[in-house]
């Protein structure tokens, strides 16, 4: 019995903690010619990679540990499913992740 409660708790608070580190970002930026794409995080920009999963597309939102270094699982709240994404940079401005993307970005050179 006692190892019971002691999974359950644990369970809770393994779910509580991943709500902690959980971010929500809203897409404003996609470039499937080099899988990139940014996401306004509050009052700041994110620049990600994405490796695996759907493409998302501009307005999408995206949930999970957005902020956290290495290979992250999100979900796109808009159309379901997930997406693995690497936080490559952050910026205060758009411009400026825009023009800092990968040279084979194609989207990064129209104005």
């Amino acid at each position: 019995m006692k190892s019971a409660s002691v999974a359950a708790l644990f369970a809770f608070l393994s779910m509580l903690s991943m709500a902690v580190f959980a971010d929500e970002a809203k897409v404003v930026w996609v470039d499937p010619s080099c899988n990139y794409l940014i996401a306004q995080l509050g009052d700041e920009y994110g620049i990600f990679e994405w490796r695996a999963g759907s493409e998302p597309t501009e307005g999408d939102v995206l949930d999970g540990p957005l902020k956290t270094e290495g290979i992250v699982t999100v979900t796109n709240a808009t159309k379901g499913g997930s997406n693995n994404v690497i936080l490559v940079a952050t910026s205060p401005r758009l411009n400026s992740l825009i023009h800092s993307s990968p040279v084979n970005c194609k989207k990064r050179y129209r104005s």
